[in-house]
């Protein structure tokens, strides 16, 4: 991918003209550097009823890629008591980041759905799966690490936004489940979780590097935004036609979590449709695919040598994914726009087939709306032949 104007000054150097050649920028990932710092840090003993924690204002500084939470459990004792399903993510039932004016970008989603928003969309480097990582454990004394996901592109800084006003903060809330939710059978004694968040982000670089070279200062189209997203949609057993309506941006991936309807409502893969369909617009996208096919294809895009996110045997139950994310080098997270999935306001996204267990279908929806601060860094494809249309013209035959 080539900004315009860089194809525009190769074009003029190609062909003689006297087009002043300028030093090339260095790319706003070589000009900037990684910044962390704490953002909040609160804690809570889980009870009867859910409690919410925040809003917890986000440091101010240079550009936020993500927010890094880091949970974890002490003072539990089990005794007779059984972990839910879900635990330890189930600790969380809803968490959201919102931006200066109060829109959500990230959420409210519940901890579940944010681990499978990390898996798919990787924003955790080369590891998506936080499973993988030395703060997971599954006992009532455990822990666990998330990231509320902003930047899309790790190489390019894509999706990180300026965060330099400490007047108008992101702000970061969270609610705990009860106890009853958190734990199947009743423990001994309830654990007292403490949540730490830290900000992920860029410096503001330099106009210019210690040899005078030019240097990005904004990410590329900057005021591009990532957002995830959850719903539910109730479904029967039978066949089943489930409307996605959060439509209108790009669509990079969409996750199905199906539960039944049994106490404690427990991820189950008949609630989902088998075979299924995606349509949009009227065009099958995914013609009546077995669940079979969608589960090797998650396994195709999450799993390599040393990426082991998600294998045969460690697939978490009901969840199934459509990515649109482009990968490179065998890792999610690599992605470029060339896949995303384009919808407007009007779009009809929906899934179709039939289902064996009546239940719930929660879909997580990442989508990016893209900004286009100035032409010159719209992501555009070379040409060998020196051609390109010129931004602007209706019909660039008449060039």
């Amino acid at each position: 991918m080539t900004p315009v104007a860089a194809v525009s000054r190769r074009r003029g150097a190609a062909q003689g003209s006297s087009v002043q050649q300028t030093a090339p920028v260095i790319p706003f990932t070589a000009a900037a550097h990684e910044h962390q710092e704490p953002a909040f840090d609160v804690s809570t003993t889980l009870g009867a009823s859910g409690v919410q924690l925040g809003p917890f204002d986000v440091p101010a500084f240079g550009y936020i890629r993500h927010i890094v939470l880091v949970a974890t459990a002490s003072g539990g004792t089990l005794g007779a008591g059984v972990l839910a399903a879900d635990h330890p993510f189930n600790v969380i039932q809803s968490i959201n980041i919102s931006d200066v004016n109060g829109a959500p970008i990230v959420g409210p989603i519940d901890g579940f759905g944010l681990l499978q928003a990390n898996i798919f969309g990787a924003p955790g480097e080369a590891r998506p799966d936080p499973r993988l990582l030395s703060t997971f454990s599954n006992t009532i004394n455990g822990g666990f690490q998330l990231r509320l996901p902003i930047e899309i592109d790790r190489s390019s800084g894509l999706g990180a936004l300026a965060n330099q006003n400490a007047a108008a903060s992101y702000k970061v809330t969270i609610t705990t489940n009860p106890s009853t939710v958190v734990y199947s059978t009743a423990p001994t004694t309830p654990a007292t979780w403490r949540f730490r968040g830290f900000l992920e982000a860029w410096t503001l670089p330099n106009s210019v590097d210690v040899a005078g070279r030019p240097q990005a200062q904004l990410p590329p189209a900057h005021g591009t935004t990532h957002y995830i997203s959850q719903f539910n949609r109730s479904v029967v057993a039978g066949t089943n036609t489930v409307l996605l309506p959060r439509v209108g941006n790009l669509i990079r991936y969409l996750i199905f979590i199906a539960r039944d309807n049994t106490a404690g409502t427990p991820r189950n893969d008949t609630v989902f449709p088998d075979p299924v369909s995606l349509n949009w617009d009227a065009r099958g996208l995914y013609i009546q695919l077995p669940q079979t096919y969608c589960i090797n294809r998650m396994l195709e895009q999450l799993v390599n040598s040393t990426n082991q996110a998600l294998t045969a045997n460690s697939r978490d139950t009901g969840v199934f994914a459509f990515s649109y994310a482009n990968i490179d080098h065998g890792f999610a997270g690599d992605d470029e726009p060339t896949l995303w999935l384009p919808t407007v306001q009007s779009s009809r996204l929906e899934i179709t087939g039939p289902s064996v267990t009546a239940g719930n279908i929660q879909v997580i929806t990442g989508d990016v709306a893209p900004v286009e601060v100035t032409p010159a860094e719209r992501f555009v494809e070379t040409s060998d032949t020196g051609f390109h249309p010129a931004i602007g013209v209706a019909n660039p035959a008449a060039q």
